[in-house]
C-alpha cells in the first residue's frame, strides 16, 4: 500500500472520529432534552436511503432566524408538510424535536468508519514499515 493511500485513509479516519464526537455529541443532548428552545419551519424534503426535513430555526423570543438549511431530526417525516412548524430543541448541527426520540444512526456510522479506516490506514502503515525495514536488511 502506498503512503498515499495510508495518509488518505488515516485522514479520513479523523475526519469520521470528528464526525462520530459531533453528531454523538449532540445527539446525546437530544436524549437528554437540552438544547436551544425554538420553531423549526420545514422547508425541503429531501430522500436517499431514509428522508429528513430541512428547514430554518428560529430561537424562542429572538424573532429572527438563527440556522438555514438545518436537518430536523426525531420528527415524524411522513406527517411533516412544507411550512409546518414544529417545536424543537437546536442542539447544534441539527435539530431535535420535542419528544422525539433520538437517531443515533450518523453516530454509529461515522464510528464504524473510523474504526475500519484507521484499521485499514495503520495495516498499510505497519507494512510500508516491514518493506522499509527488509529492504534496508537486504543492501547491507
Amino acid at each position: 500500500m502506498s503512503w498515499i493511500l495510508t495518509v488518505v485513509l488515516l485522514a479520513g479516519s479523523g475526519y469520521c472520529l470528528t464526525g462520530a464526537i459531533t453528531q454523538g455529541t449532540a445527539t446525546r443532548r437530544a436524549a437528554a432534552g437540552e438544547g436551544r428552545p425554538g420553531t423549526f419551519v420545514a422547508e425541503n424534503r429531501r430522500c436517499s436511503k431514509s428522508c429528513s426535513w430541512y428547514g430554518t430555526f428560529t430561537a424562542d423570543g429572538e424573532g429572527r432566524i438563527d440556522d438555514r438549511e438545518i436537518e430536523l431530526r426525531g420528527g415524524d417525516e411522513d406527517s411533516i408538510e412544507a411550512g409546518q412548524r414544529v417545536r424543537v430543541l437546536n442542539v447544534g448541527p441539527f435539530v431535535q424535536a420535542r419528544g422525539g426520540p433520538p437517531e443515533w444512526g450518523s453516530t454509529i456510522a461515522n464510528s464504524m468508519g473510523t474504526f475500519v479506516l484507521a484499521v485499514l490506514g495503520l495495516a498499510g502503515l505497519a507494512g510500508s514499515l516491514a518493506r522499509r525495514s527488509r529492504s534496508r536488511r537486504s543492501v547491507v
